[in-house]
């Protein structure tokens, strides 16, 4: 598996995300043999905040790497104090993936869309569970060493 960092491949995502993406939107994806398996697209940095969008194919697992990627971007990179992550209420796996990751929920939107409410998912740096924690250690090095 290999990570890209252009946006060759953000129009893809946006389509498997159903977003329409800002002009300054980036995205960090997860390739398997040249394929997309998995995608962060990231927009709305205000240099506080920053809005991510993240999306597995069903049946795959991304790299460590890019987990650690899509968290080491935005609060190492960019130095943002927050990550806003916007779920639909019937989107059960993204809920248990955010909240596993240190995101909290913030606020409900309700009857967003015919699938349910909009769930609004915050995290600050010192809540993520990925950049704070032993075990993801040695990946997040890895990771600062090559960029």
């Amino acid at each position: 598996m290999t990570l890209d960092c252009t946006t060759m491949f953000l129009a893809t995502l946006c389509r498997e995300l159903n977003l329409a993406p800002s002009a300054l939107a980036q995205c960090i994806v997860c390739l398997e043999d040249g394929v997309p398996i998995a995608g962060g697209v990231c927009e709305g940095f205000n240099t506080y905040t920053i809005t991510a969008h993240i999306w597995i194919k069903e049946g795959k697992k991304p790299s460590k790497e890019w987990f650690a990627a899509i968290f080491d971007y935005p609060f190492n990179q960019l130095g943002v104090n927050k990550i806003l992550g916007h779920v639909l209420s019937k989107n059960e796996k993204a809920i248990r993936l955010d909240e596993k990751f240190g995101y909290t929920l913030e606020a409900v939107i309700k009857d967003y869309s015919p699938d349910g409410d909009l769930l609004i998912y915050s995290m600050t740096r010192d809540k993520c569970r990925v950049l704070n924690s032993p075990a993801w250690a040695s990946t997040i090095a890895k990771l600062q060493e090559a960029s």
